[in-house]
């Protein structure tokens, strides 16, 4: 290894309570020329940004979460084990993740992108975070953003129990109706004019159900969720 290990700790207090601390990343890293323009959101630069390393990021990822999960969970199948993977690279997870590092304070977004309400930038945290895996595998490669994928996931990693339940309320509430034989649910999503908020409309048994966020999955979730609850299924 190259020796440029993410200078990552957790304190131990707080991971007694359930909680992380701040994620402190080597200068090894955050000087890297492609990890600073990871760092750069498109609001800023139509052409310096980080959709590119976003995409790149983002398949190392999920092949960095699949072999880890594969050989971590031996036992459970494919359907499990893509759950787990899901639970753990979202956009609420990884934007969680992204509002732990102290290199956070760097992301470079345009004014108004700066005012915008913070529940707004979720997406951006995510795909931040996964631009700066992108950097680190294509400065260091993929040893290297193996080690530093890992060390940011470890608290999250740690707490993975494959007893828990990974399935979405999508998917609970469609596994609900067709063990009481009934229809799918019909989801209808609709956004603002700027494309910044959706909301989703699920209908079940002539019953609408309805809920919002700025995330467009995020809001079927929560429609499914609130169709749960009324099936007595939460």
């Amino acid at each position: 290894m190259l020796g440029l290990f993410a200078n990552i700790w957790q304190d131990r207090i707080h991971q007694l309570t359930g909680m992380s601390s701040a994620i402190q990343i080597s200068s090894a890293y955050t000087e890297l020329l492609s990890f600073k323009q990871a760092l750069v959101h498109k609001s800023v630069s139509r052409t310096r940004n980080n959709e590119r390393l976003e995409f790149l990021g983002d398949a190392v990822l999920e092949i960095v979460m699949s072999e880890y999960l594969f050989n971590k969970f031996p036992d459970l199948d494919e359907g499990v084990l893509t759950q787990m993977r899901a639970s753990l690279v979202n956009t609420q997870s990884l934007s969680e993740i992204f509002l732990q590092l102290e290199c956070k304070t760097q992301l470079q977004v345009s004014k108004g992108t700066e005012n915008l309400d913070e529940t707004h930038k979720h997406s951006i945290y995510a795909g931040t975070l996964e631009a700066c895996v992108g950097a680190v595998f294509i400065d260091l490669g993929s040893e290297e953003a193996k080690t530093f994928v890992l060390n940011i996931f470890s608290y999250k990693l740690a707490s993975l129990d494959e007893t828990d339940e990974f399935k979405d309320a999508k998917s609970l509430l469609q596994e609900a109706l067709q063990a009481m034989n009934q229809g799918l649910p019909q989801y209808q999503v609709t956004s603002n004019e700027e494309g910044t908020h959706f909301y989703c409309e699920v209908s079940l048994a002539g019953k609408i159900f309805s809920a919002s966020a700025d995330i467009k999955k995020e809001a079927e979730q929560k429609a499914a969720q609130l169709a749960l609850q009324s099936l007595g299924q939460s």
